[in-house]
Protein backbone atom coordinates (compact mmCIF):
# COMPACT_ATOMS: atom_id res chain seq x y z
CA UNK A 1 0.00 0.00 0.00
CA UNK A 2 2.54 2.57 0.90
CA UNK A 3 4.74 1.71 -2.15
CA UNK A 4 1.79 1.85 -4.01
CA UNK A 5 1.18 5.53 -2.99
CA UNK A 6 5.15 6.33 -3.45
CA UNK A 7 4.76 5.52 -6.81
CA UNK A 8 1.75 7.44 -7.45
CA UNK A 9 3.50 10.76 -5.59
CA UNK A 10 6.85 9.89 -7.94
CA UNK A 11 4.52 9.39 -11.04
CA UNK A 12 2.75 12.65 -10.53
CA UNK A 13 5.55 14.81 -9.52
CA UNK A 14 6.86 13.41 -12.93
CA UNK A 15 4.17 14.43 -15.14
CA UNK A 16 3.68 18.18 -13.28
CA UNK A 17 7.91 18.47 -13.84
CA UNK A 18 8.15 17.36 -17.43
CA UNK A 19 4.14 17.70 -18.60
CA UNK A 20 3.13 15.73 -21.78
CA UNK A 21 4.11 16.90 -25.30
CA UNK A 22 1.29 18.50 -27.03
CA UNK A 23 0.89 17.47 -30.20
CA UNK A 24 0.88 20.86 -32.67
CA UNK A 25 -1.54 20.13 -35.44
CA UNK A 26 -0.73 22.07 -39.30
CA UNK A 27 -3.73 25.07 -40.10
CA UNK A 28 -6.10 23.49 -42.34
CA UNK A 29 -6.30 25.10 -45.40
CA UNK A 30 -8.91 22.86 -46.95
CA UNK A 31 -12.09 23.97 -48.26
CA UNK A 32 -13.65 22.65 -44.40
CA UNK A 33 -11.41 25.26 -42.98
CA UNK A 34 -10.11 27.90 -44.86
CA UNK A 35 -11.83 29.81 -47.46
CA UNK A 36 -15.04 27.93 -47.54
CA UNK A 37 -18.02 29.07 -50.17
CA UNK A 38 -21.35 29.68 -48.31
CA UNK A 39 -24.03 29.27 -50.26
CA UNK A 40 -26.69 31.98 -47.76
CA UNK A 41 -29.78 31.90 -50.20
CA UNK A 42 -31.74 29.65 -53.13
CA UNK A 43 -34.99 29.99 -54.54
CA UNK A 44 -37.16 29.55 -57.13
CA UNK A 45 -38.68 32.97 -58.43
CA UNK A 46 -40.68 34.44 -61.02
CA UNK A 47 -38.70 37.09 -61.77
CA UNK A 48 -35.02 38.92 -60.81
CA UNK A 49 -35.06 42.86 -60.58
CA UNK A 50 -31.95 43.98 -59.19
CA UNK A 51 -30.61 41.13 -58.31
CA UNK A 52 -33.48 40.80 -55.90
CA UNK A 53 -35.80 37.10 -56.54
CA UNK A 54 -38.92 38.32 -57.12
CA UNK A 55 -42.44 36.63 -55.97
CA UNK A 56 -40.72 33.16 -54.56
CA UNK A 57 -43.01 30.00 -55.11
CA UNK A 58 -42.51 26.14 -55.43
CA UNK A 59 -45.26 26.34 -57.98
CA UNK A 60 -44.87 27.67 -61.49
CA UNK A 61 -47.85 28.24 -64.05
CA UNK A 62 -46.86 27.03 -67.20
CA UNK A 63 -48.28 31.19 -68.41
CA UNK A 64 -45.26 32.14 -66.69
CA UNK A 65 -43.00 30.68 -69.59
CA UNK A 66 -39.89 30.76 -66.92
CA UNK A 67 -38.32 29.28 -64.01
CA UNK A 68 -35.57 31.26 -62.10
CA UNK A 69 -33.12 29.42 -59.53
CA UNK A 70 -31.37 32.06 -57.65
CA UNK A 71 -28.09 31.39 -55.33
CA UNK A 72 -26.42 33.88 -53.09
CA UNK A 73 -22.84 33.19 -51.88
CA UNK A 74 -20.80 34.36 -48.92
CA UNK A 75 -17.58 34.60 -48.89
CA UNK A 76 -16.65 33.70 -51.89
CA UNK A 77 -13.01 32.93 -51.37
CA UNK A 78 -11.48 32.86 -54.69
CA UNK A 79 -13.20 32.88 -58.60
CA UNK A 80 -15.22 29.46 -58.70
CA UNK A 81 -17.47 27.27 -60.53
CA UNK A 82 -20.85 26.44 -59.06
CA UNK A 83 -23.68 24.44 -61.23
CA UNK A 84 -27.83 24.18 -61.73
CA UNK A 85 -28.26 21.23 -62.30
CA UNK A 86 -32.01 21.16 -63.65
CA UNK A 87 -34.04 17.94 -63.31
CA UNK A 88 -37.64 17.30 -64.97
CA UNK A 89 -39.00 14.10 -63.37
CA UNK A 90 -35.78 12.71 -62.72
CA UNK A 91 -34.73 13.20 -65.64
CA UNK A 92 -31.51 15.68 -66.55
CA UNK A 93 -32.83 18.50 -68.29
CA UNK A 94 -29.76 21.34 -68.27
CA UNK A 95 -26.46 22.12 -66.72
CA UNK A 96 -25.71 25.56 -66.41
CA UNK A 97 -22.32 26.69 -65.28
CA UNK A 98 -21.90 29.85 -63.30
CA UNK A 99 -19.02 31.35 -62.10
CA UNK A 100 -18.76 33.45 -58.90
CA UNK A 101 -16.21 36.01 -57.94
CA UNK A 102 -15.31 37.37 -54.60
CA UNK A 103 -15.94 38.49 -51.76
CA UNK A 104 -19.72 37.31 -52.36
CA UNK A 105 -22.08 36.89 -55.70
CA UNK A 106 -25.40 36.24 -56.67
CA UNK A 107 -26.07 34.45 -59.83
CA UNK A 108 -28.98 33.31 -61.16
CA UNK A 109 -30.23 30.62 -64.07
CA UNK A 110 -33.52 30.46 -66.09
CA UNK A 111 -35.60 28.07 -68.05
CA UNK A 112 -37.93 28.57 -70.80
CA UNK A 113 -41.35 26.65 -70.06
CA UNK A 114 -42.53 24.26 -72.76
CA UNK A 115 -45.88 22.50 -72.76
CA UNK A 116 -44.36 19.50 -72.27
CA UNK A 117 -42.49 20.67 -68.81
CA UNK A 118 -45.58 19.99 -66.17
CA UNK A 119 -44.83 18.05 -63.28
CA UNK A 120 -42.49 17.40 -60.96
CA UNK A 121 -38.88 19.40 -61.38
CA UNK A 122 -35.65 19.88 -58.67
CA UNK A 123 -32.43 21.74 -59.65
CA UNK A 124 -29.41 20.79 -57.74
CA UNK A 125 -26.80 23.27 -56.75
CA UNK A 126 -23.34 21.88 -56.77
CA UNK A 127 -20.09 23.09 -56.42
CA UNK A 128 -17.18 22.53 -58.99
CA UNK A 129 -16.32 19.20 -57.34
CA UNK A 130 -19.90 17.76 -57.90
CA UNK A 131 -21.01 18.28 -53.81
CA UNK A 132 -24.51 19.04 -53.80
CA UNK A 133 -24.76 22.73 -51.89
CA UNK A 134 -28.50 22.81 -51.64
CA UNK A 135 -31.86 20.88 -53.77
CA UNK A 136 -34.73 23.18 -54.60
CA UNK A 137 -38.14 21.44 -55.63
CA UNK A 138 -40.79 22.95 -57.51
CA UNK A 139 -43.38 21.93 -60.01
CA UNK A 140 -45.15 23.26 -63.28
CA UNK A 141 -48.50 23.52 -63.39
CA UNK A 142 -51.30 24.50 -66.25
Amino acid sequence: MIFRTFLLLIFSIFLFVFPPLSVQSQPDTSDTAVGKLVLVQAEMCEDIQGQTPQNSTTVFSIERRKAICFTSFDPVPSKTVIYHHWFHRDRPSARIKLTLKPPRWSTYSSFQLRAEDFGPWRVEITDSQGHILQVLRFSITE
